[in-house]
């Protein structure tokens, strides 16, 4: 598949051609169309300026300002963020003044340079020259005409950049420019959230968006594990840092989420904590990745608690929720069970622990599904198997079939009833 920067390209070639008209091009790449049409009328309206050759000191004055209007405006933005405050921003005097520099900045780089220059700046990568020119691109693209959810699928879309051009500087052995990929990643991700928010705060409808974030996030996990896997060990940190930013953003937006769709925040947390499972299985033998991914599957297993709480705020779906989630702890006690067997003596530990807080997770939810009423016969039941497999492992005797204890020492009975 094209990347959206050729087919940006291709599109104006054809056009001044006159082998297609705009709307020619937007017919062929429908799914585009939001992105592409601004960015074909800007370009295709730049005419070709006079044959006016700017001198050498102008040319380096037009550029020394535009690193100057970028860099500054990053060290003003750079503030930490958290998952319930993506409403952190500047202030609107500086964001309107630095946006106005990086912006007449181009303009005059482009007259110095040649409107080339911005297409050849669209595959440069962190530590290239042109890479300044690529970012100051995208701030013009992120205030171009647009609704909230539009500027959130924008910033997410050089989110996603900033994956790709991490995965091409470790293709090339560039680890050393990593850590600005990484740093510029955050970034993406803080547009992405703020704009996020502002929707939702503005009434809307941000429930798709929300999710393509998470979706988009969860990817991005699985493709940042994979690089982890190959950087040198001295890059390994970075990546760490954009895999925790990764999943910061995955939580933020199934937050959001589980305000307007509970049903599907549960479904996509469940699907994620199966793949870091997934992850565990395919580095059993990997002491350090497979901790890694234990602690995540946790960490997932107590976001999905957030999730619960949410919807019984909203009194929404609830008793589907508790259904969801009962039915997937079967599934992820079953894994366990049989890494239990697999994993290095130090890991098991671990392995344990994980099955602790999946079966208090599985005792909630019950609980929840008693309150609304469901009846004794209908409520889901860890399977006999595993039931006993958890016994085994954890040390209990005599637990409630219904129902997985929640506490106590190995070798005792079920603390919760006393072993009745």
């Amino acid at each position: 598949m094209k990347k959206f920067e050729d087919i940006l390209v291709q599109c104006i070639d054809d056009i001044k051609a006159g082998r297609s008209s705009i709307e020619d091009c937007l017919d062929r790449y429908p799914s585009m169309r939001e992105r592409l049409e601004p960015l074909l009328r800007i370009a295709l309206g730049i005419r070709e300026p006079p044959d006016v050759k700017p001198s050498a000191a102008f040319k380096v004055k037009a550029r020394v300002w535009l690193m100057d209007q970028i860099h500054g405006r990053q060290a003003v933005t750079k503030r930490p963020w958290s998952r319930y405050d993506s409403q952190t921003k500047p202030t609107s005097y500086v964001r309107r003044f630095s946006m106005a520099g990086v912006v007449l900045a181009i303009v005059l780089v482009l007259c110095a340079a040649g409107g080339s220059t911005v297409y050849a700046a669209q595959d440069s990568l962190p530590g290239d020259a042109l890479y300044p020119v690529k970012l100051g691109t995208e701030q013009v693209i992120m205030i171009l005409p647009g609704d909230d959810v539009a500027k959130a699928d924008r910033a997410l879309s050089f989110a996603e950049r900033r994956v790709r051009e991490m995965e091409a500087l470790a293709e090339k052995g560039r680890s050393q420019d990593l850590e600005l990929a990484v740093e510029k990643y955050g970034y993406a991700l803080k547009m992405t959230m703020a704009a996020m928010g502002r929707a939702r705060n503005g009434g809307l409808v941000a429930g798709n968006v929300t999710a393509r974030v998470a979706e988009t996030m969860a990817t991005h996990l699985y493709r940042l594990d994979m690089l982890g896997d190959i950087v040198p060990d001295a890059a390994k940190s970075a990546i760490a840092r954009a895999r925790e930013t990764a999943e910061r953003g995955r939580q933020n937006a199934l937050a959001a989420l589980a305000n307007d769709n509970a049903v599907r925040a549960a479904e996509m947390n469940l699907a994620a904590m199966l793949g870091r499972l997934n992850r565990v299985r395919a580095k059993v033998q990997d002491g350090e990745a497979l901790q890694i991914a234990l602690q995540q599957f946790e960490d997932m297993a107590g976001f999905g608690q957030e999730i619960s709480q949410i919807t019984e705020e909203t009194g929404l779906n609830i008793a589907e929720v508790a259904e969801l989630v009962t039915e997937a702890t079967s599934m992820h006690l079953e894994v366990l069970a049989e890494l239990y067997e697999e994993v290095p003596e130090q890991a098991k530990k671990a392995i344990e622990q994980a099955m602790e807080q999946s079966f208090r997770g599985y005792e909630r939810m019950m609980m929840v599904l008693e309150r609304t009423g469901v009846e004794d016969s209908e409520l889901p039941v860890i399977p006999e198997e595993i039931r006993q497999r958890m016994e085994d492992i954890l040390g209990w005797t005599n637990a409630p079939k219904a129902g997985i204890p929640t506490g106590g020492s190995p070798g005792q009975s079920c603390p919760c009833c006393g072993g009745r």
